[in-house]
């Protein structure tokens, strides 16, 4: 068959559709076997097997467990990526489906068994494409999303190298959009994002005489609520930043004047100078403070992942596609991005990066439980779409990149 962006769509429809009942077998297999973060040896031996029986050459073991692998095209040089992400959440599921995970205190809560099925189905399609695909392309099946940011070490282990990858795309699930329909938002999707940590020193004494000593609980509490003032009085209201505080702990017993206060938290801007800017203002609150109040303060800072900004290039070009294959009214364009993080931002400033939600919304359902929820259980119908849609984008990118 030969490949042009006439496109072929209900061939390609066909395809998936034959091979549907089979991703979604694997995607159920990696569903009852989920592992953490930086641990997904068994996942990754799955996918290496179904790259060995397509026979699709790859590397693994990069950036931990992670795959690289490459359908080659008549331009063995240059090429699109597809990265799906492959950990679990430490959840103890609460579904009462069939496949439901049967590893205690371990689900797939965020869909990333979803994306890596959806990767293997495309993969599968394009392969059988190869010797009319314009240019190669790359693989990416990511570890260590909800942790250490795998993505980032997969880029500087050199797998948009070889051949040069100069686009790559990606899916999330989103239950708040109909199966059957995908999601677009142009510019800034996601936020960057910069964990905290403060720890503010006093001196402990016996409760009755606090005069002995220096509480640290009394310039810790007032500086929680001082970090507030820093979005509200510091940043345009018309631009998404937060700072959340997500622990606090301090004191050792009811009578005893707490000598040390540690609270920790997250920041999240879409924005990087934001976060910056944030950053600064954090650290001079908490150490003046502590200074007003005779203690001393230490403040730590862990930048997470970058913002995940659109490429408005690849949107045009993939955007049309998609609403010819599915209809303008299954495709959807969202101004409003999320104030999470996700590492595939590290692609999107690596080289250029598309990535869209897919629906997985059962229709007609009113409330379905989101990502991140011990009873999230997507609409399997999203994985049709999610293949469909890669293969259409790679084949767009592809040749628009080699016109």
């Amino acid at each position: 068959m030969e490949v042009t962006m006439t496109y072929h769509v209900q061939e390609l429809k066909k395809k998936v559709d034959e091979i549907f009942e089979q991703v979604v077998a694997f995607r159920r297999e990696l569903h009852m076997y989920p592992e953490r973060s930086e641990q997904e040896e068994n996942t990754s031996t799955m996918i290496q097997a179904e790259l060995n029986r397509l026979g699709i050459p790859y590397q693994s073991n990069i950036a931990g467990y992670g795959v690289c692998a490459t359908i080659y095209g008549k331009d063995r040089s240059r090429g699109v990526g597809v990265r799906a992400d492959m950990d679990a959440l430490p959840l103890t599921e609460m579904t009462d489906v069939p496949f439901k995970s049967k590893h205690p205190g371990l689900m797939h809560g965020c869909g990333h068994d979803i994306h890596t099925a959806v990767l293997l189905g495309t993969a599968r399609i394009l392969n059988e494409l190869k010797e009319d695909l314009s240019g190669s392309v790359r693989l990416l099946f990511q570890p260590s999303e909800e942790t250490i940011g795998g993505a980032k070490q997969m880029i500087d282990a050199g797998c948009l190298e070889n051949p040069l990858i100069s686009s790559v795309i990606g899916l999330h699930v989103d239950t708040a959009v109909d199966a059957g329909s995908i999601q677009f938002i142009p510019g800034a999707m996601n936020a960057a994002s910069c964990e905290f940590y403060v720890t503010v020193t006093g001196k402990s004494c016996h409760g009755a005489h606090p005069s002995d000593g220096i509480d640290s609980l009394l310039p810790a509490c007032a500086m929680v609520g001082a970090l507030q003032s820093i979005i509200t009085r510091k940043i345009d209201p018309a631009e998404a930043a937060l700072i959340t505080v997500g622990q606090f702990h301090s004191g050792t017993k009811n009578n005893i004047i707490s000598g040390e206060t540690k609270f920790s938290g997250i920041i999240r801007t879409l924005n990087m100078e934001h976060r910056s800017f944030i950053k600064e203002q954090i650290e001079g609150i908490c150490l003046s403070t502590a200074k007003a109040y005779g203690a001393a303060c230490r403040v730590e800072f862990h930048d997470s992942y970058p913002s995940l900004e659109n490429d408005e290039q690849l949107l045009a070009w993939v955007k049309p596609v998609c609403e010819e294959a599915l209809g303008s009214d299954h495709v959807h364009l969202c101004t409003k991005p999320s104030l999470g993080a996700d590492d595939f931002a590290y692609f999107c400033h690596g080289t250029r990066g598309l990535y869209y939600n897919i629906g997985a919304r059962r229709p007609g359902e009113q409330a379905a439980y989101p990502i991140h929820s011990d009873r999230f259980n997507p609409d399997e119908e999203c994985i049709r779409v999610g293949i469909l849609t890669e293969v259409l984008a790679v084949l767009k990118i592809l040749e628009e990149e080699n016109s």
